[in-house]
């Protein structure tokens, strides 16, 4: 896949959520073969198991997403953004502590309720991640919100490509905080395969990108 800086905006989002995605994929892939294999020490299957299993569902989200982009379905587009970004905040905090990282893996609901709730990762990320944007993708792919459902609805074409903007972001964050997972396992190809190509559609996106606000800031999805 090449990326130009002489792309059109809406392509430049489209090619970086696809490099996104088949790097998560191919990162949780790459993963559990070095796990079925038998080549993780305990304290790197400890702290890349979890980051692996984050990958896989980053990435199938993040195609997802494209996908629902090609056929205009606004409203489900939103919906996934929203997983996305707590996808967001467990690869940090799987990354951010292996102890945190084999916890969430192992947990129980009652666990998860005590210590994996978007809010309690949040509130361990010291302002890291803040609450308005969380609640803002709450209103709108959340629990169906009337008004925020009608404007989706209403506007559809520039919310699909909002949600195209948002899932490269909230991507680009996913995979840049699960490489630190990675970072004693010595040169991987697969990953810096990968790591390559979303530098390039990050870098493409970025000279080419248009929007300039995410779901928070928008007022019809323009």
């Amino acid at each position: 896949m090449s990326h130009s800086a002489n792309a059109s905006p809406p392509q430049s989002r489209r090619d970086l959520v696809r490099s996104e995605s088949l790097a998560l994929v191919s990162f949780g892939a790459e993963i559990r073969r070095l796990t079925d294999q038998g080549r993780l020490a305990e304290h790197q299957t400890r702290r890349l198991l979890p980051a692996g299993l984050v990958a896989a569902i980053g990435g199938e989200l993040l195609a997802s997403i494209a996908y629902l982009a090609e056929g205009r379905w606004a409203y489900a587009s939103a919906a996934l953004i929203r997983q996305l970004v707590e996808i967001e905040y467990l690869a940090w905090a799987v990354t951010n502590d292996p102890d945190d990282a084999w916890e969430w893996l192992k947990s129980d609901r009652a666990t998860r309720l005590q210590r994996w709730q978007p809010g309690k990762i949040r509130q361990r990320s010291d302002g890291l991640f803040p609450n308005t944007d969380y609640h803002a993708h709450c209103e709108f792919g959340g629990h169906p919100v009337p008004e925020p459902a009608m404007r989706i609805l209403d506007h559809r074409n520039q919310w699909v490509e909002l949600s195209l903007y948002e899932a490269a972001l909230h991507g680009a964050a996913v995979w840049h905080y699960l490489l630190r997972a990675v970072d004693d396992m010595g040169p991987m190809a697969s990953v810096n395969r990968h790591n390559r190509l979303v530098d390039a559609a990050y870098a493409a996106w970025r000279k080419t990108e248009t929007l300039d606000h995410g779901v928070r800031d928008s007022g019809d999805g323009g």
